[in-house]
């Protein structure tokens, strides 16, 4: 009888190293129908809020990944600037006059833009008095990481005016040089494309 807990333990053992590979099959089959894991399920009501519907599209943007030919764009924050900073391009009016098309130019620079900012850069000269179209390669940093970075090892950042670049929090949009009237209509957005050179937006 000494041997019995010890064999019930061996074979306890190896029926748990030999399950999980089982398992892990089982569980994928069954997470479409898991609430905790497949989360998409009502994913695309999100397109009912996209923006610059009818102008960034597929059939003007080929690999743009919209759930319509009307396209559109759903990676944004009104009246904040998420973006980063690592390269800044500015491009300014009449090149650019909405954020549809700050939007089409990040995504014609997709290899170097993955952030795109629609706000007043209060430039003198330069912008007309109208919002200004940036393009960057970086998200916002988060308040508490600094990046500096070692140029001589580094591509693509001619227009990298700020090293080190300090995180904080992400800074709103105005419509006034003092920073003190908040512009609802300043956008900023992502824009992504995988390993399949599909592009979201």
């Amino acid at each position: 009888m000494r041997y019995t807990a010890p064999l019930a333990l061996a074979f306890a053992a190896s029926t748990a190293l030999a399950s999980p590979s089982n398992s892990l099959h089982v569980g994928d089959s069954n997470d479409n129908d898991h609430s905790q894991i497949n989360i998409f399920k009502t994913a695309n009501k999100r397109w009912d809020g996209a923006i610059c519907k009818g102008k960034v599209t597929p059939a003007t943007f080929p690999g743009l990944v919209t759930p319509s030919e009307d396209g559109g764009c759903v990676r944004y924050y009104q009246g904040i600037d998420m973006t980063g900073v690592v390269t800044t391009v500015n491009i300014y009016f009449p090149t650019v006059k909405s954020a549809c098309d700050c939007i089409g130019l990040c995504i014609k620079n997709i290899t170097t833009c993955t952030n795109w900012v629609f706000k007043h850069t209060f430039a003198p000269g330069l912008d007309h008095g109208k919002r200004t179209c940036t393009l960057y390669s970086s998200p916002n940093l988060p308040t508490d990481v600094t990046l500096a970075y070692n140029l001589s090892g580094s591509v693509n950042f001619a227009e990298l005016g700020a090293n080190p670049q300090v995180g904080g929090l992400a800074p709103l949009t105005f419509t006034d040089p003092a920073l003190t009237q908040q512009d609802r209509f300043g956008v900023s957005g992502f824009i992504a494309q995988d390993q399949n050179s599909n592009i979201y937006c």
